[in-house]
């Protein structure tokens, strides 16, 4: 390595290296300002590493509520008759969309409330999703599914987007249900919420 020596004895690297230790750092921090952008690129951009590559979008902007009743010591699964233009006159579970400012579990407990009138309800978080692919729009749709239990005497009162309903046993709920899916998130449920008491960890409360 070439030194070059000025006035006083001091010694120094020559302008060359010093420019070509500055190249090198200039080009270390070019690599992890692309390495973090690349780490950081929205779901439904496409893929820095590879531009010939396009992702699909994943949106979770919804929700969805199996509400539980028990009859004659057995749990029953609220399901409801769509009367809509999508999954018309298919039976489904709760489920709607999470308004501006809402948390999920808000906007749970309001599906519940305006599809059934149900305004009592114990409310779990399950740590399960519903999920499909929407061919129209290039999507995967993904909402948080939440389990709720009801009281006995707590009556049903439906709006405009449900034309009927049925608490249902478990097997009758994954035998009538609209999609694909619908009746693995229905045994999950059967397992850890009615054939044993859920982790009080899971309980929605508005002070968590």
């Amino acid at each position: 390595m070439g030194h070059t020596r000025h006035a006083g004895g001091i010694t120094r690297t020559n302008q060359a290296d010093q420019l070509s230790h500055s190249d090198q750092n200039s080009q270390a921090i070019k690599d992890t300002l692309v390495n973090h952008s690349t780490k950081d690129t929205p779901a439904n951009s496409t893929d820095l590493t590879n531009p010939l590559k396009q992702t699909v979008p994943i949106r979770c902007e919804g929700v969805a509520v199996v509400l539980l009743k028990k009859y004659l010591d057995e749990y029953h699964v609220l399901m409801l008759k769509r009367a809509g233009r999508m999954l018309h006159e298919e039976w489904c579970y709760i489920g709607g969309g999470i308004e501006q400012g809402e948390k999920a579990w808000e906007a749970a407990l309001r599906e519940v409330r305006e599809e059934t009138g149900i305004i009592d309800v114990c409310l779990y978080t399950s740590n399960q999703f519903e999920q499909f692919y929407s061919q129209a729009e290039d999507y995967i749709y993904m909402a948080p599914v939440f389990v709720g239990y009801v009281h006995e005497d707590q009556s049903v009162q439906l709006n405009h987007e449900r034309s009927d309903y049925r608490w249902m046993t478990f097997d009758e709920a994954k035998q009538n249900a609209a999609l694909p899916g619908i009746d693995d998130i229905l045994d999950f449920v059967e397992k850890h919420f009615a054939r044993k008491v859920p982790s009080r960890w899971m309980r929605v409360t508005e002070d968590r």
